[in-house]
């Protein structure tokens, strides 16, 4: 029975929310606005993506984060975020973060996770601190390659410093 009670929450909460654009149905309406009660679990389990399970266009962008430190003048990597670095239950939510906050406009959101980044490593006020990100696109084709061409293939990976900060304790 406990079993039961729980497979009908969770499928609940998963059709909750990958409802979007149900503004003209009242029922699906009202269960959209039900989400606030499946957000812990959501964001806990970290299930809450908004996209179609069978997107004819998944995620083809890989990105990695590196947070460098200045030492003596030169930079010094402290923290690298991709799935190499980051622990497995830490890893949907980091990356996820991480690749929401990518859009240009993201920019004080992306300095404000280095000064806590500051904070929560005790990183001294003063500290010149920046952020690199590296990213690759993985190919989409009209056609299906085979398996040879895909071990051929290698990723182009591009780079640039994204910002530099001092620590601070505000």
């Amino acid at each position: 029975m406990l079993i039961g009670a729980f497979c009908l929450w969770h499928m609940t909460a998963i059709f909750s929310y990958s409802l979007y654009h149900v503004e003209d149905v009242p029922a699906l309406q009202w269960v959209s606005d039900q989400r606030h009660h499946f957000r812990p679990y959501m964001l806990a389990t970290s299930q809450w993506q908004r996209w179609n399970l069978f997107s004819p266009d998944p995620l083809r962008r890989v990105i990695e984060v590196d947070i460098e430190q200045k030492v003596s003048g030169k930079w010094v990597r402290v923290h690298t975020i991709n799935e190499h670095h980051t622990g497995w239950w830490q890893r949907a939510p980091e990356l996820k973060t991480m690749r929401r906050m990518e859009d240009d406009n993201k920019l004080p959101l992306r300095k404000r996770y280095v000064q806590d980044f500051c904070r929560t490593h005790q990183i001294p006020d003063g500290t010149l601190m920046r952020m690199n990100k590296r990213w690759h696109v993985i190919p989409k084709h009209e056609k299906m390659y085979d398996t040879d061409w895909w071990q051929e293939w290698s990723p182009n990976w591009k780079a640039k410093v994204d910002f530099e900060l001092t620590c601070s304790a505000s």
